[in-house]
């Protein structure tokens, strides 16, 4: 995607390769400081960055907009390639817009061939009655969300790896309506976010309605 001497002048580049480039990148709030992340700038010209604040935050894959208001700054829809920087070769740090990096971005989001995206999904605890959020990232996501679904007794505790309780807090209602569409932040459901059957999130082994009429409708 990049050639080495583009590359040179950046500090904090993980990965280079035909489809995208991963590298360090920050946003910075004058009143709480610096938010770190890892950007990845697609060839297509999408943009993901998965914001590394603090281990377990959820906000991976999320759009720079995102990322930046996130971060507590204003006026990210029309100031985010000002608002996030990287680092140079020598530790000063670069606004998005004066790179290199920004060439194959188009600000008109464009769903690339065979591309699968899933939003964030929600389901409520039959124990405690919080809503817990799935990412439907991978086909293993989904899996584990569809099984929840058609499980009527699902604890928080049948979360993966008990990652969750039904202790835990729920998630505010700001951030509920974040669920990862590529478009728009706060969307509630589009064609760019919203699948209505593929390999990732049909199964062979179910027997569930929603597969045997996907299967029927093929």
């Amino acid at each position: 995607m990049f050639t080495r001497e583009e590359l040179t002048q950046f500090h904090g580049v993980f990965q280079n390769t035909q489809e995208f480039l991963k590298i360090d990148c920050d946003c910075t709030n004058p009143r709480y400081g610096d938010t770190p992340g890892k950007l990845r700038i697609y060839i297509e010209g999408k943009i993901e960055i998965d914001c590394t604040c603090m281990d377990n935050c959820p906000k991976v894959n999320i759009s720079p907009i995102e990322f930046a208001r996130h971060a507590g700054r204003t006026n990210a829809h029309n100031n985010w390639k000002s608002q996030i920087w990287v680092f140079s070769h020598d530790g000063h740090k670069i606004a998005l817009w004066r790179t290199s990096l920004l060439k194959y971005h188009t600000q008109t989001f464009q769903r690339p061939l065979r591309q699968v995206i899933h939003r964030d999904e929600f389901l409520r605890c039959s124990q405690c009655n919080k809503k817990r959020r799935f990412i439907l990232r991978n086909k293993e996501g989904c899996k584990i969300y569809h099984q929840a679904l058609a499980n009527n007794n699902w604890r928080c505790s049948d979360m993966p790896s008990h990652s969750l309780t039904c202790d835990d807090a729920e998630e505010r209602g700001s951030r509920k309506v974040c669920r990862g569409c590529p478009r728009d932040s706060k969307c509630g459901g589009c064609e760019k976010c919203v699948c209505f059957g593929c390999d990732w999130c049909r199964f062979d082994d179910c027997n569930c309605q929603t597969f045997v009429e996907f299967i029927i409708n093929l």
